[in-house]
């Protein structure tokens, strides 16, 4: 509706469009150069993964605290990892 209400009963009635009622997309690329990186590009989507090293430092150290081993570093090598176990 126009103020934003749902018309539809819930979501299993809420029909996804096909293809062909979607309209066509065009992409237009506007590049704007930096001097701030080597290359003169800029960072677009990295942002998005920021996180994930850490998360997956989280699990990584949740896996080794029964054998009370911890990583602090990166990369997550199977090395790192054995010599916080104390296996090398």
């Amino acid at each position: 509706s126009p103020d934003g209400q749902l018309l539809n009963g819930n979501m299993a009635d809420y029909l996804v469009p096909m293809a062909g009622e979607m309209p066509d997309i065009v992409c237009a690329h506007v590049e704007t150069p930096t001097l701030q990186s080597q290359l003169g590009a800029k960072g677009v989507g990295e942002a998005g993964t920021a996180g994930a090293p850490g998360a997956i430092m989280n699990a990584i150290n949740d896996a080794l605290a029964p054998f009370n081993a911890r990583v602090t570093a990166m990369p997550f090598t199977p090395e790192r990892i054995l010599k916080a176990l104390g296996k090398v």
